[in-house]
């Protein structure tokens, strides 16, 4: 194999790898997004449950009022009984006095009704808030261990970095600027084998002078239909039939 191309299939995994990290990096702020969701949409929950909680004191207090003003408009058509004395008047106290306390019982009910809510929105907010004390652990962790991986992928980027440039500076500028190009187009890989006859990249049947180019040439051989650097691999040279 060409010296040229060992070099820059050392660059050229280098540069995988960077690819991958830097994909890696770029994930990270939808999964924090994601982690913050998660936790506000549980204490979302809760809020909304401890609102439910409070409405629904609200309108027990406020069928309290309603119950008591009841209460008191009966007591008012009693001591207006004992001081009517027409029988006529007395049916129609009475019957007032028995609309009110008809109207007292459907407020307790309701009012029964309204604190078994609460009892059990009460129940259901305990259960939140252990829910939601989870979440916010789970995503202190999550926060923590990505914070760790974000920092560890950065500096392992940095490092890649650094030995890739090392390893530029000993590469023909030409062979290095052409890999690049290539590079900059293709992503997953500039430099692929030639496999059975075939280019490694695009999965073509190759000239047999392009893989002869491939297999002795010192200078830098490309595919024609994809443009991919091709260099030789020994292993394939007397594969099985079967295996093409």
């Amino acid at each position: 194999m060409s010296p040229h191309i060992e070099k820059l299939l050392v660059i050229q995994d280098r540069d995988r790898r960077l690819i991958q990290l830097e994909q890696q990096l770029r994930r990270i702020p939808s999964e924090r997004l994601e982690i913050e969701e998660r936790a506000k949409a549980a204490a979302g929950r809760l809020e909304e449950l401890k609102l439910r909680l409070k409405q629904t004191e609200s309108d027990r207090k406020q069928l309290e009022v309603e119950a008591t003003a009841k209460r008191a408009q009966a007591d008012k058509y009693r001591s207006q009984q004992l001081q009517t004395k027409k029988n006529e008047e007395y049916q129609a106290l009475a019957r007032e006095i028995e609309g009110c306390e008809k109207a007292v019982r459907e407020i307790e009910d309701r009012e029964l009704d309204l604190m078994e809510q609460a009892e059990k929105l009460a129940a259901e907010i305990k259960a939140e808030q252990q829910l939601l004390h989870e979440v916010n652990a789970q995503a202190d962790r999550q926060r923590a261990a990505i914070a760790k991986r974000e920092a560890d992928t950065k500096a392992e980027i940095e490092k890649l970095k650094a030995e890739r440039a090392e390893l530029s500076r000993s590469v023909d500028e030409s062979f290095l600027g052409r890999y690049e190009r290539i590079m900059r187009h293709r992503r997953d890989a500039a430099i692929v084998p030639v496999q059975h006859g075939n280019c490694g990249g695009c999965h073509l049947q190759l000239p047999p002078q392009t893989v002869h180019q491939a297999k002795g040439s010192e200078e830098l051989v490309t595919c024609d239909e994809c443009g991919r650097i091709l260099y030789w691999v020994a292993e394939y040279e007397h594969a099985p039939q079967a295996a093409r």
